[in-house]
């Protein structure tokens, strides 16, 4: 099953009071893809700690790197996620409906993580992600991020004027 897709259904699960299917769609596969690209990195190298203990120094500069380079779009990112959701999962606590989402996008990030194969495949995953030149380490998210921060807040703004 394609990542978006668990994402969306994951999201779909704790909002039957969505407004309709396409919001449904359109916001599960946008906040999945903006938390999926700002979770993974954390998420990989917590998991990789004890798979791969050689590499852990290596890929905890690399993280604080990449932390450091993408302060700005990770806040913009949380912040964003913080204003959608609310709207999308009416709730009266809507910063345990944002944890929860989040739970449920690292939830599925992690099944993914677990996928890559036997106990050797995951250690070479790992120890690739050790090299300061991972794509893991180098991406910056564009186009894919910035397209879907676009498209959440069209969808906040079209929500408010409703």
């Amino acid at each position: 099953m394609r990542k978006s897709v668990r994402v969306l259904l994951a999201c779909c699960a704790i909002a039957p009071t969505m407004a309709s299917a396409a919001d449904s769609e359109e916001v599960g596969r946008e906040v999945g893809a903006v938390l999926a690209w700002r979770m993974a990195p954390e998420l990989v190298e917590e998991t990789c700690r004890e798979v791969d203990p050689a590499g852990v120094e290596a890929r905890k500069k690399a993280l604080t790197g990449w932390l450091a380079r993408h302060a700005a779009l990770i806040k913009t990112i949380d912040d964003r996620v913080a204003e959608v959701v609310p709207l999308v999962f009416p709730s009266k606590t809507p910063s345990e409906t944002v944890a929860s989402v989040r739970a449920q996008v690292k939830e599925i990030l992690l099944e993914t993580i677990s996928a890559e194969g036997d106990a050797e495949q995951l250690e070479s995953a790992c120890k690739s992600e050790a090299e300061p030149a991972s794509p893991r380490w180098s991406s910056n998210g564009m186009p894919q991020v910035q397209n879907s921060l676009a498209a959440l807040y069209d969808w906040k703004t079209q929500k408010e004027k409703k």
